[in-house]
């Protein structure tokens, strides 16, 4: 089982068009005036400046796939029907984390005390897709690894939380990753602190 790598003060790189999307804008249905463009690309690159991320990553051989259920080779259960069909024919997985930091969500809740919430939910939209290009870009570097291996990612990768893939195992990444060591806490819900912090795995084939 490998050992965690960490990366810090990453910068990935992102779409900014999926922030915009994140926002409800749709280029097909919705103008934006070039003033309103202009504030919105600020509050980006202000998010971009105070994001701090760090990332980590481990890779895990899989000792067996039972539908739904995902033993790895430490002995740790996941479960999921839509996870464990994207993991059939994969031999490892890559578990991922990527947090933004505390300044990120001090600054979103600066704006909403000075009552500027657009510019607070424009800068929550930014922080949450660069904090998940974050991924990316572990899944980028991962992969240039593979290769020469004759290895490969899956091309999707999942949360806890999605499908049913259930967030309470939230708690098995953290404790995989050592997540307190990156500044993340998990609350009683399962839920990450600091917010934009986000957990994934993909599969190795």
């Amino acid at each position: 089982m490998n050992d965690i790598k960490v990366l810090k003060s990453i910068k990935p790189v992102y779409n900014k068009s999926l922030v915009l999307s994140r926002l409800g804008y749709d280029k097909y249905h919705t103008a934006l005036s070039d003033e309103v463009m202009h504030e919105v690309e600020r509050l980006i690159k202000d998010t971009e400046n105070t994001l701090n991320i760090t990332a980590a990553y481990r890779i895990i051989d899989i000792t067996h796939i039972n539908p739904p259920q995902i033993i790895l080779e430490d002995g740790t259960t996941l479960s999921g029907q839509r996870l464990s069909d994207l993991l059939k024919d994969s031999r490892q997985v890559l578990i991922m984390a990527a947090t933004g930091g505390p300044k990120i969500m001090e600054l979103i809740a600066k704006k909403q005390e000075e009552g500027k919430m657009s510019q607070a939910v424009v800068i929550d939209a930014a922080a949450s897709e660069i904090t998940d290009s974050a991924l990316d870009f572990v899944m980028a570097m991962v992969e240039q690894h593979l290769r020469p291996r004759g290895k490969f990612l899956t091309k999707m990768r999942f949360s806890p939380g999605y499908g049913d893939f259930d967030i309470l195992q939230q708690k098995e990444f953290y404790r995989l990753l050592k997540a307190q060591d990156l500044g993340i806490m998990l609350n009683e819900a399962c839920l990450l602190i600091p917010e934009k912090s986000v957990f994934a795995i993909a599969g190795i084939c």
